[in-house]
């Protein structure tokens, strides 16, 4: 059976289709590469598209999504990373009773923070990935204050800004960058996978 790993959360902007696409792509980067699926899930979004490491199918309606998750779900050797939609508690719920590990990102700011404390509190399996974080150690002690909004054992260690990250959904920049985000795109799975407790070796085709 698949492997499920969900990001969420109802404030829109924090991360959720570039983050469930680097940790797809760090999926298919990884020495012994995992199979690794996004599902879009907002109706907004368009489909990336390009050649990639991953496949990316479309799941923006809720008869498309139960289809494909159905479909997908009883693949072996299989990794579905669900790209949700901001402000649909009711999907985050059902995403929450089939994912191995359920993520709600969230940026550097007093809102992110405070709405990401409220989004686990309705998702009580659900961990927080700080997401775009800033480095200089002035602004990194300003920021501290909202990482500490949310409370240390649910929180992911904080990711840094990667440069050009936002190309990753367009059809022509990923190949320009995929080979510089695949350090940064393998450490989050393999993080996302360990808090799962998933190893990845279950998820390798074996020749």
């Amino acid at each position: 059976m698949a492997r499920v790993i969900a990001f969420a959360g109802s404030k829109g902007g924090t991360g959720k289709s570039t983050l469930s696409h680097l940790a797809a792509h760090g999926a298919g980067s990884l020495p012994r590469p995992i199979p690794a699926v996004v599902v879009t899930t907002d109706p907004e979004d368009a489909l990336a598209e390009g050649e990639r490491r991953y496949v990316v199918v479309d799941g923006r309606s809720p008869p498309l999504l139960a289809d494909q998750l159905q479909r997908l779900l009883a693949v072996d050797h299989l990794l579905i990373l669900v790209d949700g939609v901001a402000n649909r508690a009711d999907v985050d719920r059902v995403l929450a009773d089939i994912a191995d590990l359920v993520v709600v990102p969230f940026g550097p700011s007093a809102q992110d923070g405070a709405r990401a404390a409220a989004n686990l509190d309705g998702l009580p399996s659900a961990v927080a990935l700080p997401n775009r974080w800033p480095t200089h150690p002035g602004v990194a002690r300003r920021a501290r204050r909202w990482l500490e909004a949310v409370p240390s054992g649910r929180r992911l260690p904080p990711l840094k800004a990667i440069p050009r990250l936002d190309a990753l959904l367009g059809p022509d920049a990923y190949t320009e960058i995929a080979y510089e985000i695949a350090s940064p795109a393998r450490g989050l799975i393999l993080e996302l996978l360990a808090r799962a407790g998933v190893d990845p070796n279950e998820l390798t085709v074996r020749s």
